[in-house]
């Protein structure tokens, strides 16, 4: 397992497990990632294009796995990913999309992944939640599939049916498009870093972009180049931490090249939140039900372990090691941020 947490030195994938554990131990958490970006060089620009790096991971995962699976949401990433081995001839095997079970906040999946997926030649499963499924998960508390995160911070259970756990994994890739690279800069120099949040670590999960650091290195360049041409100095720390850059973030690791997504337009109702059109759409016991199990974790684990003291904001991130793009050397959020991590 790759991607995964340390805390007493006791291994983890579950958030809520190492947060358990740190609460009784009170010893630091650690978020370590590949080993292989222990060992790579990130300051120098792979000489290869974004496409001829993609064309080779693809190949490789074709090479060494009895079946591709590809997790498709229509978003850029995982459309990148799709296309990348459409236009190669590299065989996939099945496209997995999920939906959340609430016609409100499938618009995405329903508008532009199903319309587009059916025009392939190519095995599709759809997974969607039922009502009960929601009923026996917050009604009744009962543990419906087998999940390496019993926690998902929003109110859709569509991540529980993304989890491998209960899939076939035996000579499986099953591709998901995380994540785009998350850069700061700091003192005149560059970094490249991880927060656990963005990844959510589970056995089996090929990480297309994130997992291979010559790949994640590449689109960090391609990206600090689009920066520094376009941006000022005072914004370079908004483009990989605000939304209102994703636009330039995506088209500057070359997710698509115009200021439209092929498969949609973006604009500001690109990132309103789903979770909010679910739970307009669900019945008000299911509702309720959820909001007293995210109370009893505030309970448990302290409202400072989650963002805002609210469990439907996610937990507070841990980092990762923060890879230097400027020199030879790596350093601790700790190191980095004396004060306590801050963006300017």
């Amino acid at each position: 397992m790759s991607w995964h947490y340390i805390c007493n030195n006791k291994k983890f994938v579950s958030k809520l497990e190492i947060l358990r554990e740190h609460k009784q131990s009170k010893q630091a958490m650690q978020f370590c990632i590949p080993e292989a970006y222990d060992n790579y060089d990130f300051t120098i620009s792979p000489k290869e294009s974004l496409e001829e790096l993609c064309k080779q991971k693809a190949l490789d995962l074709r090479a060494t796995n009895d079946k591709i699976v590809i997790w498709y949401s229509g978003g850029c990433d995982s459309h990148y990913i799709l296309d990348t081995f459409l236009k190669n001839n590299i065989k996939v095997d099945e496209i997995h999309m999920v939906k959340s079970g609430f016609s409100n906040a499938d618009y995405e999946i329903e508008k532009y992944a199903i319309p587009f997926v059916k025009k392939l030649n190519i095995k599709t499963v759809v997974h969607e939640p039922s009502l009960d499924y929601y009923e026996k998960r917050y009604v009744e508390n009962k543990k419906q599939l087998g999940s390496a995160n019993e926690y998902w911070h929003h109110f859709r259970l569509n991540n529980d049916f993304e989890n491998l756990q209960h899939h076939d994994t035996e000579g499986v890739a099953h591709i998901f498009g995380k994540e785009k690279p998350t850069l700061c800069f700091i003192d005149g120099k560059w970094y490249v870093y991880f927060l656990d949040v963005e990844v959510t670590p589970q056995p089996h999960q090929i990480n297309f972009f994130s997992d291979d650091p010559i790949i994640h290195s590449k689109q960090c360049h391609m990206l600090i180049d689009e920066i520094q041409l376009m941006k000022n100095q005072s914004d370079y720390n908004k483009v990989t931490w605000y939304h209102e850059d994703q636009n330039f973030w995506n088209r500057s690791i070359g997710r698509y090249e115009n200021n439209n997504f092929p498969l949609k337009e973006l604009n500001e109702n690109s990132f309103n939140n789903k979770d909010v059109e679910a739970i307009k759409q669900a019945p008000e016991h299911i509702v309720n039900a959820w909001q007293e199990k995210n109370k009893a974790l505030v309970e448990e684990l302290g409202a400072e372990v989650f963002n805002h003291g609210d469990p439907c904001m996610g937990t507070i991130g841990i980092f990762s090691k923060f890879y230097c793009l400027t020199e030879k050397s790596t350093k601790t959020v700790d190191e980095l941020f004396p004060n306590g991590f801050k963006l300017q």
